[in-house]
């Protein structure tokens, strides 16, 4: 049977959904929610830390302390914002790196949700026991599996932040 007739069988997509919870329960179209829930504040928190973390650190190196006080020497006027300015290449640098930062920090929480929504029939078990399951199986290495995959949406993410500024 095509994907098609298929699909006209379940009745478009509320006769997919009510089959959805006929078969596999009142809440399985929210299974992985939490994890999902659960990794996009690590996300957030991270990129936007690393960033601030290495902006700062650029900012107050000698090089740049030294570049600032040869434009003040020149008469150049520099507002707060220039000061503040790092370049369009650090801005992609320090994206790049921060992204990198917070895509590790939150793809075990992915891997989870992943596994949580797979269609099994044994997959019954809550996120900490799937959790602990992933582990049990593969080690912490198991969390990471497929990360470098992601580093698409990492250098995405950069050139995003590049951009924006």
């Amino acid at each position: 049977m095509d994907d098609v007739s298929r699909w006209e069988a379940l009745g478009g997509v509320v006769g997919a959904f009510h089959n959805v919870i006929l078969t596999e329960g009142f809440f399985s179209p929210y299974k992985g929610l939490l994890p999902t829930i659960m990794s996009v504040t690590p996300l957030g928190a991270v990129f936007y830390r690393v960033y601030d973390i290495l902006k700062s650190a650029y900012l107050h190196s000698p090089k740049e302390r030294k570049r600032i006080q040869y434009m003040k020497e020149q008469g150049q006027e520099l507002s707060a914002l220039d000061q503040l300015e790092l370049g369009p290449v650090r801005t992609l640098l320090h994206g790049a790196i921060s992204s990198a930062c917070a895509e590790a920090s939150a793809y075990p929480f992915e891997v989870l949700r992943r596994q949580l929504q797979l269609p099994s029939k044994a997959n019954k078990l809550s996120a900490l026991a799937t959790f602990v399951k992933i582990v049990e199986r593969g080690g912490i290495p198991a969390l990471y599996a497929g990360l470098f995959n992601g580093s698409k949406i990492a250098l995405g993410q950069s050139l995003r932040t590049c951009y924006s500024r």
